[in-house]
């Protein structure tokens, strides 16, 4: 069983690329796809860069290349809920791309052409493990939901406002859905894990660079004891 991870920055992904035994390295549309066992499971993780497009090139290329079993993204995002503090978790059940938007010809906001959806669904099975892992850190708060993502760093209320009104979403990033919507098209299990860095508000350009790091951290703890409970999971999806 091969998990694909994929992260947008290599702050969220070097800690699990440092642990992983049999390491080998394949550069594919400028991407380093680094493929190993982490705590004995089969992993190929990417860095793909910030934003949506880069974000869909490397989830493709991954998913043609090495056929993962799933494929899950992990690390920061702006957090949409009041409760939220630095390096608190949002787990996805569904991610949504907040920034499409064909409402002028009828279509509800966010509606994706093709796969005819506005919320695209996680693997329950990934989600749950990943929300299981994250509730065993201390001082933690974990909240599943909507993650929302578009080609935007969210730094004012006003956006803040807008994504919370049209999509309910719990947290805002640039990567998630746009992964969700590669898996989508080719029928492959995926989680979105990502740990708070800051409000999404008119403070974020100050948190931001401040806290990533440390939520950062948080989220590869969780896809650490992921992967030590990976059999599980598969076991679990074929319920």
């Amino acid at each position: 069983m091969l998990i694909g991870i994929i992260g947008a920055m290599e702050l969220e992904v070097q800690t699990l690329k440092s642990l992983m035994d049999c390491a080998k390295t394949d550069k594919i549309s400028g991407i380093d796809f680094c493929c190993g066992k982490i705590h004995g499971a089969d992993t190929v993780v990417a860095v793909a860069g910030v934003g949506k497009v880069n974000a869909a090139v490397c989830a493709q290329t991954m998913i043609l290349t090495y056929s993962p079993d799933m494929l899950i993204n992990v690390g920061v995002a702006g957090g949409l809920c009041k409760e939220f503090k630095i390096g608190d978790i949002a787990v996805a059940d569904a991610v949504v791309e907040h920034d499409m938007d064909t409402s002028p010809i009828g279509d509800p906001k966010g509606f994706i052409s093709g796969i005819n959806t506005v919320y695209m669904e996680c693997a329950k099975n990934v989600s749950d493990a990943l929300a299981s892992a994250a509730s065993k850190l201390d001082g933690i708060n974990v909240k599943r939901g909507i993650i929302a993502s578009g080609d935007q760093f969210i730094s004012s209320d006003e956006q803040r406002n807008r994504i919370i009104s049209d999509f309910n979403a719990v947290a805002a990033e640039m990567e998630g859905a746009s992964i969700g919507h590669v898996c989508l098209m080719n029928n492959v299990p995926f989680g979105v894990l990502r740990a708070i860095s800051d409000g999404a508000n008119d403070d974020s350009v100050i948190d931001y660079p401040t806290f990533a790091k440390l939520a950062a951290e948080n989220s590869i703890k969780i896809i650490i004891d992921f992967l030590n409970n990976v059999k599980e999971v598969r076991e679990s999806g074929k319920n």
